[in-house]
């Protein structure tokens, strides 16, 4: 590891020490060996999925703003996406809601030609339901971090019919920020949030600049990294270490995939 990652990773290792003191009463345990690994694939999986979902609409956006129509189009008030066999199907909405234009991004992240309906299209019991739990979500009380939030809408890891997961994501305009401070997870039942959570105490910004090996970050609210911490190192494709409780818990994620980094590894 280059010199600068282990000047980061002991700095971090200090803060977390002195952090664990003053807030030892609210730290996770550590958890079982199973209960772990289980942890840890779920955060793999639901951290691509996000970023996959947020991919597909931005690109499917810079395909919308292409079209002077679109851009003059004032019907327009958000997206949809969801996961089909040929890859991310994007939807634009209007206040209704109903479908407006709709783009299919593929599996690589490639989107097709933006396709306009003649008219507004009613949508599908499933679209319906998941913009109704985006509604829900970003009309839900929270500490925002940036004036702008993108949703990402997801089935419930129940199943479906069984409610949605949704990842608000703070925007920004800095290409060298990485915005987690303001990440929240919000769960939708019936068109009513049932859960949320953040998954910072503060609006912190990682740095991601040309010369940034990896980014770094002391994390208290979990015993192993979150979806959260894959998606933004998926985002700012840099390697995140994260380092978390009990005191030796120390991670590192790479290309989507966490690994527990042991004494001795980055030697």
């Amino acid at each position: 590891m280059a010199a600068s990652i282990r000047e980061a990773l002991a700095c971090a290792a200090l803060l977390f020490v002195c952090l664990a003191a003053a807030a030892n009463d609210d730290l996770p345990r550590a958890l079982a060996p199973d209960q772990e690994a289980r942890a840890i694939a779920a955060a793999e999986a639901t951290g691509r999925a996000i970023f996959e979902h947020d991919r597909a609409a931005a690109v499917a956006t810079d395909v919308a703003l292409a079209q002077r129509a679109f851009k003059r189009d004032r019907r327009v008030r958000g997206w949809l996406t969801e996961a089909t066999e040929d890859g991310i199907a994007v939807t634009f909405i209007d206040q209704t809601p109903s479908a407006i234009y709709r783009v299919l991004v593929s599996p690589a992240g490639k989107p097709g030609p933006l396709l306009a309906l003649e008219a507004p299209e009613p949508l599908s019991a499933l679209e319906a339901d998941a913009a109704a739990a985006r509604a829900a979500a970003l009309a839900a009380p929270m500490q925002p971090c940036s004036k702008h939030y993108n949703a990402v809408v997801l089935p419930s890891e129940a199943g479906a019919g069984s409610g949605w997961i949704v990842y608000l994501l703070p925007g920004t305009t800095r290409h060298d920020a990485v915005p987690i401070g303001g990440t929240y997870r919000i769960e939708v039942r019936g068109g009513a949030v049932v859960s949320q959570r953040a998954f910072t105490r503060s609006c912190i910004a990682l740095n991601r600049g040309p010369k940034v090996g990896a980014m770094m970050i002391t994390h208290l609210l979990d015993a192993v990294p979150t979806e959260a911490h894959v998606y933004w190192s998926l985002w700012a494709d840099t390697p995140m270490y994260v380092s978390t409780p009990p005191a030796d818990g120390l991670w590192a994620i790479e290309s989507g995939a966490i690994r527990k980094i042991e004494s001795g590894d980055e030697d």
